[in-house]
């Protein structure tokens, strides 16, 4: 088959391939094309309460799993931005729910990140000290994590009691999903309705 004009497809070399450049969050290439709610159950039994609590049967967990193609070299845990819809858009906004995910992601990053200024210092002093550093001192890394379950803490008191959901620490799910318990069946308590 002899090749036309019209096959070929000028190559522009100012503007590098679309694998060469640097991926932003705002880059099409991180949002996949089928969404994630189509895949994952987005509402599972409640694992964190007793198994012969009252609670158990009232409650449901909303699952964010974790984003393993965060934008960073290291594996530092962080969340997936995508908003999972229903039930959890009856408790909260889709931007709502988007600032929740980044200021987390945002604080695990300061966390986790091992070549971060103070995990960084903490590791030189500690080597020098022989780890009696930490005995002394409580490292940024405990720091940082006691400053992202205060910011939840304080969140579930100030924010979601109110609606009848709450943030469970990512701790608790060892930072392999962000868990957000709502109540079952998914309606929003009465005080809420008319917000």
């Amino acid at each position: 088959m002899a090749s036309t004009a019209e096959n070929i497809i000028p190559v522009n070399d100012d503007v590098p391939a679309p694998d060469e450049r640097p991926l932003q969050l705002s880059d099409p290439r991180w949002v996949p094309s089928i969404t994630r709610r189509d895949y994952f159950v987005t509402h599972v039994g409640n694992p964190h309460v007793l198994v012969d609590s009252a609670c158990r049967a009232c409650t449901r967990i909303v699952r964010i799993h974790r984003d393993y193609m965060y934008p960073r070299e290291s594996n530092v845990p962080a969340f997936s931005p995508q908003f999972p819809g229903y039930p959890l858009s009856v408790f909260m906004t889709e931007t709502e729910f988007l600032d929740l995910v980044h200021e987390i992601n945002d604080q695990l990053d300061q966390a986790f990140y091992p070549l971060s200024m103070g995990n960084v210092l903490d590791g030189c002093i500690g080597v020098l000290t022989c780890w009696l550093w930490e005995c002394v001192v409580t490292s940024y890394h405990i720091r940082k994590t006691s400053e992202l379950e205060s910011f939840i803490e304080r969140l579930n008191e100030e924010v979601y009691k109110a609606r009848g959901i709450k943030v469970i620490s990512p701790r608790r799910t060892g930072y392999l999903s962000l868990d957000i318990q709502v109540p079952y069946p998914f309606t929003r308590p009465k005080r809420e309705q008319n917000t």
